[in-house]
């Protein structure tokens, strides 16, 4: 990933795949992501919080944000799209060392009962992830069993 200062504003560039960077990322985790970028990858799963529905997510990577403007994401997936806000307008990364350099961003998104019965792994085409004006597209993530 590339950070670059300019006028005190700083951008994410997203190279070329670093297949090593992410296969690190991936031999750490026991859960199986939904999705990876060039330097990113997420994980996703539902939750059920007094009648109201999120969409949870955790991104591992070079991602780094401090916002408070909140982020989007769109599902795109066969026969559907869903355009999904995130529940709190400030989200911040957090810096891990572990076995990476890097970070890790939870976003919450809200999201209909409906929705969620709907949207089924092996549906799902894509994922883009849309703050202020950056974008980063997450491929969906196939195992080595599923090829």
């Amino acid at each position: 990933m590339g950070i670059f200062g300019g006028f005190g504003k700083k951008r994410i560039k997203e190279d070329a795949v670093d297949d090593n960077y992410i296969e690190t990322i991936l031999a750490h985790s026991e859960n199986e992501p939904l999705g990876i970028s060039n330097q990113n990858v997420i994980y996703a799963g539902y939750n059920e919080l007094g009648g109201y529905y999120y969409f949870q997510t955790y991104i591992i990577g070079t991602l780094k944000m401090k916002i408070k403007t909140g982020a989007k994401l769109l599902i795109e997936g066969q026969n559907y799209t869903l355009d999904l806000k995130s529940d709190m307008d400030e989200i911040e990364s957090d810096q891990i060392d572990d076995f990476i350099k890097g970070y890790v961003t939870r976003i919450d998104f809200e999201i209909e009962k409906e929705a969620v019965e709907n949207i089924k792994r092996s549906t799902i085409k894509q994922l883009v992830l849309t703050y202020k004006k950056e974008k980063i597209v997450f491929t969906k993530y196939v195992s080595d069993e599923e090829e």
